[in-house]
């Protein structure tokens, strides 16, 4: 039996655009598995529409996708999946690389990939010692922030203008690319700075406001 299975990260895109090719490769539309709003890195068996096809197969059943990131994010992601749906006696059809990734090609393709996982993890341990060395070097004495830059102040601006006109904190901090946290900051600050203006408040109370809003 053929299966398809097919994955969209968020719940404003549709699988709709994969249906085709997979049905062009043989998949009746009623065997087609699909996730939709989940992300590529959530383990492929915890995604609800993908399990569920596991549990339909049965050795010398095959799947297909349109793309290998279909299965995971990440190269370990991906090769574990492979393993596993191996151990099932199940083989894997790709489309966007012309075949299956079984025999002598998907023995390659595995090498490669298993190759590409290293580097990558290489790479992740070489970016972490940087940062430790660049945050023992520095440390906070220097004034220098460790960690995430924050964001510009077009974009919190962006965002309290939105929630003058009405759209939700969250919908606001979406749309301007910040985090709701950053926005609520920025909401706090700007409501101190009204008070001080209109007397409400000292100027010291609301530098310590600030301090605990910052």
């Amino acid at each position: 039996m053929r299966y398809g299975y097919a994955r969209v990260s968020t719940l404003k895109q549709s699988v709709g655009s994969q249906m085709p090719d997979l049905t062009a490769h043989g998949v009746e539309a009623e065997n087609v598995f699909s996730d939709v709003g989940v992300s590529g890195s959530t383990n492929a068996l915890d995604r609800p529409g993908f399990a569920a096809m596991v549990a339909m197969l049965n050795h010398g059943d095959e799947i297909v996708v349109t793309k290998i990131d279909r299965l995971g994010r990440s190269v370990a992601d991906v090769l574990r999946t492979l393993d596993h749906l191996d151990s099932l006696g199940v083989e894997v059809l790709v489309i966007q690389l012309g075949g299956k990734i079984s025999g002598p090609l998907g023995r390659l393709l595995r090498t490669v990939l298993a190759a590409v996982g290293e580097f990558e993890r290489d790479l992740i341990t070489e970016r972490i010692n940087a940062g430790l060395e660049n945050a023992r070097r520095h440390g906070t004495k220097s004034g220098k922030a460790i960690g995430r830059p924050r964001r510009s102040g077009r974009a919190v601006d962006l965002a309290l203008r939105l929630v003058e006109q009405g759209h939700s904190h969250r919908d606001a901090a979406q749309i301007a690319r910040i985090s709701p946290s950053t926005l609520t900051r920025a909401r706090q600050r700007d409501g101190i700075r009204a008070q001080v203006a209109n007397g409400q408040i000292d100027l010291e109370s609301a530098i310590n406001r600030a301090k605990r809003a910052a």
